[in-house]
């Protein structure tokens, strides 16, 4: 009898109750028999529980006043905004919040992305913490090289067998220069959070996993998201606000 193989994004997808139905009753049907992959599924739906389950308390707990506030001033700006549009064309940008609801959002995100981060660091591929970029003294100088040059939202050829994508830059709770990046390699992708302190980039979050194309996991974001509300990050730079952190002259 052939098995049908699955491979890690399915099962990801799976676990974060993204997969269609027809591939999770193939799935499904398949563990009945295969223990192999159950063994491999258990790890990704371990993770996922271990996350809900830390995530569910915090999740519970009440809204800030503010908070409440906010979001419900931005909903009646929005009912207002859609009758007065009714005949327009105009298009309506989401405008920066002002610091203080940042502030206050970040503060009450703090605890919440304490606890995910010690839930996901027990777990394989996972690294969190000061320390250098970290893959090879060559590829590291290019790196860094491209972290300080490169503007974000461009694919950037790294040696033979990587390419690098900044995604966006931003400066933290401490008023550093930080850039997330993603890193694909030919057995795996990195996304990664570095920030520039004395003009060199340290490592500040790596998530790690088999590189895949398309599917991103759900509980990757979340990490990352709940990672920069920990360190008080603002919103990404402007691409103008970019060129000024790079020492670029702004065209």
């Amino acid at each position: 009898m052939i098995m049908e193989y699955f491979d890690d994004e399915t099962l990801m997808a799976f676990a974060d109750g993204e997969l269609d139905e027809a591939t999770s009753l193939r799935l499904e049907k398949a563990l009945e028999s295969d223990e192999a992959l159950a063994e491999r599924l258990a790890v990704f739906l371990d993770t996922r529980m271990a996350l809900a389950a830390t995530m569910k308390p915090l999740i519970d707990e009440p809204v800030p006043d503010a908070l409440a506030a906010s979001v419900r001033r931005m909903v009646e700006d929005s009912k207002s905004g859609n009758s007065d549009a009714a005949g327009s064309k105009i298009v309506a940008f989401r405008r920066r919040e002002k610091p203080e609801i940042l502030r206050l959002r970040q503060r009450w995100l703090a605890p919440i992305a304490a606890s995910v981060l010690a839930v996901v660091a027990g777990a394989g591929g996972f690294v969190v913490g000061r320390g250098s970029i970290g893959f090879g003294a060559p590829a590291e100088r290019e790196l860094s090289a491209a972290l300080d040059r490169q503007p974000s939202g461009r694919d950037i050829e790294l040696g033979q067998s990587a390419v690098l994508r900044i995604v966006s830059s931003f400066v933290d709770g401490q008023g550093e220069f930080c850039r997330e990046y993603e890193l694909k390699r030919q057995q795996e992708s990195m996304t990664t959070v570095a920030c520039r302190m004395d003009g060199t980039w340290t490592t500040r979050l790596t998530l790690s996993s088999p590189r895949t194309e398309g599917y991103v996991p759900v509980s990757s974001q979340e990490t990352i998201d709940a990672y920069l509300a920990s360190i008080e990050a603002a919103p990404p730079l402007s691409a103008e606000e970019e060129q000024r952190s790079l020492g670029q002259k702004v065209e």
